[in-house]
């Protein structure tokens, strides 16, 4: 019985549960087959740690904590899109994650918010919304893709490659044991007692049956079952399909190996954070931008570490010609208040001797 006066809830889409599933399955699939493995959860690290180590500059900034970002990161790399309402909690600018989101009307929007208690549908117009998008399709510019839309089945192949291996390793150390019958009980489970280093089953011999004689001591051995997969060469395929997935999503393989200089690993580095890293926050800046206005992404806090390579590369600059406030900020070190140093004098030619 319900009371006359109670109102039923009214949901602005639908059944919300089923809406959050399906978002939740598109967010594991962004758009391809999202076959999970080491290798994917492995880029979704590096992607979600990458962006948490951005800085926002100007504008709203402070809303852009490292945490915000991180999320916004890892959100990119699995389904190419992030949502956020922008709303005032307990005074300051705060940002939101919303889990499902559709746009019935241009510029109106219904965000999904799950919450402990149940979830929040909040209608919010486009100003409210922080919409970050990244490699749409030209059919639909307004729904982004992942990278993981453009791997193919290398995430299918990788999975069925650990799903061989898993399915191989029950059988491994495993064997069948073909006792005569003639043999004695007493002694055949003397036989298999000493035997159990692996696990093992005790079977009829083969020829006993077929002939009927009483027994035939000569398929008295173990027969393995341990699968070959040698043949198959999976640390090489493996290898190569991971090295396929990691570039997929613009991680140079080399950034994850185990074998390599501090050198090397500096320049696989400093080719992530400037090929892949600056790139994407230069693209989602502008949404930043019209919504918080927010100047730029800085990857500064990425290269932090480079403080010695890039001292190298102003040195080679400023002594190529090229002032030194203009070298500081070739290499990104901008805002860095530096003393007017005088040019070193030309060095003087040696005197001939007399």
């Amino acid at each position: 019985m319900r009371w006359p006066w109670s109102k039923r809830e009214m949901r602005a889409e639908g059944d919300v549960t089923t809406s959050y599933v399906q978002t939740a399955r598109l967010a594991a699939s962004g758009g391809g087959d999202a076959s999970l493995s080491a290798t994917v959860a492995t880029c979704a690290g590096v992607w979600t740690r990458a962006f948490g180590m951005l800085k926002a500059e100007g504008g709203v900034a402070d809303a852009l904590t490292a945490e915000v970002l991180s999320q916004v990161g890892a959100d990119l790399f699995w389904r190419g899109e992030s949502c956020w309402h922008i709303r005032y909690e307990d005074g300051d600018l705060a940002l939101v994650r919303a889990a499902a989101w559709d746009e019935p009307q241009s510029g109106r929007f219904h965000l999904t918010i799950p919450r402990p208690e149940g979830v929040e549908v909040v209608k919010a117009l486009a100003p409210e919304v922080l919409r970050i998008v990244i490699n749409p399709d030209p059919n639909t510019p307004w729904r982004g893709r992942s990278p993981i839309a453009f791997m193919g089945q290398s995430l299918k192949l990788m999975s069925e490659f650990e799903s061989t291996v898993l399915g191989a390793l029950p059988y491994a150390g495993k064997g069948l044991l073909p006792i005569p019958s003639t043999i004695p009980a007493d002694q055949q489970g003397a036989i298999i007692s000493g035997l159990r280093t692996g696990a093992l089953s005790v079977v009829k011999s083969k020829a006993d049956m077929a002939t009927h004689t009483g027994g035939d001591r000569t398929e008295f051995k173990r027969v393995e079952l341990t699968p070959d997969l040698q043949r198959m060469q999976l640390p090489a395929l493996i290898g190569d399909l991971h090295s396929r997935i990691l570039g997929a999503a613009g991680i140079p393989p080399g950034l994850l190996q185990q074998a390599g200089n501090s050198s090397g690993q500096r320049e696989v580095y400093r080719l992530f954070a400037l090929s892949t890293i600056a790139p994407l926050a230069a693209a989602i800046t502008p949404e930043l931008t019209r919504k918080l206005r927010v100047d730029r992404l800085s990857i500064d806090g990425l290269m932090s570490a480079d403080v010695a390579g890039r001292a190298r590369a102003v040195s080679s600059l400023v002594q190529s010609g090229v002032p030194l406030q203009m070298a500081m900020m070739l290499v990104g070190w901008e805002g860095v208040n530096v003393p007017n140093v005088p040019a070193p004098a030309p060095a003087k030619p040696a005197e001939e001797e007399e």
